[in-house]
């Protein structure tokens, strides 16, 4: 539904919205990324210009990915976690050792929060083609207290993690009007401001905001486009984003 289902094309669109998409520099170190969940056609190359900064060698050690994204489907509290491997067309991703984190109370085994989420899937592409290998933690989360999940995350980070987080922004209205809500949504992002929200994403967000805050991470935008730009009518658009955040 929401890429390629053929090897081949999916491996090709991949590349190409890698290859298009913005170029952005900064100094340190990358340590999460904020990217969209749409179909590829919508806001695959927003998703490429965030991917795209582990291109080459920069994404040479990250070896564990924590992957967060906001449940579409499943209503539950706590943040259910994948325990068995996932698998995209382009191969298996494996899934990390989930024991440890089962023993913390905020964490679940919930096998139906996952089995029609997008939301995390659509990412894994991108970590296939730009990573070598990786294990995964992979957490849908439902209701949650985001500053003590991001302190219990803290714990399972170490220098080869990357944190990504899977959200859109506003949705279904006209052009110009969700331009400047995103624009609102971005901004509070950037400057560690926990309202002013409008994301399906916004409890994954604040997960990260919280970390990145008691970690002292910098954010940067890296790129904000809608489907009005790119493969949508303009009256009723989505809005997507890509944010890292460097040490």
């Amino acid at each position: 539904m929401f890429y390629p289902k053929d090897k081949d094309e999916l491996k090709k669109s991949v590349q190409g919205l890698l290859e298009q998409g913005k170029d952005v520099k900064f100094k340190g170190e990358l340590k999460a990324l904020i990217v969209p969940h749409a179909g590829y056609v919508y806001s695959g190359i927003v998703a490429g210009a965030g991917f795209k900064l582990l291109t080459g060698k920069n994404g040479l050690h990250y070896k564990k990915i924590i992957l967060l994204g906001p449940s579409h489907q499943a209503y539950f509290s706590g943040a259910a976690i994948a325990a068995e491997d996932l698998e995209t067309p382009l191969g298996v991703v494996k899934i990390g050792k989930v024991s440890p984190w089962l023993k913390e109370e905020l964490i679940v085994e919930m096998p139906e929060a996952h089995r029609k989420e997008h939301c995390l899937e659509v990412e894994l592409p991108f970590l296939q083609e730009t990573l070598s290998k990786f294990e995964l933690y992979a957490l849908v989360l439902g209701e949650v207290d985001e500053e003590k999940l991001a302190q219990m995350i803290k714990k399972f980070i170490d220098n080869n993690t990357l944190i990504v987080v899977s959200s859109d922004l506003s949705h279904y209205l006209p052009y110009e009007t969700a331009v400047k809500k995103d624009k609102e949504t971005i901004n509070s992002i950037l400057n560690f401001n926990f309202s002013h929200f409008e994301a399906c994403g916004e409890r994954p967000i604040k997960v990260l905001m919280h970390l990145a805050k008691s970690l002292n991470w910098k954010p940067f935008l890296i790129d904000y486009k809608n489907s009005g730009d790119t493969a949508g009518d303009k009256n009723r658009v989505v809005g997507y984003t890509a944010i890292g955040y460097y040490k």
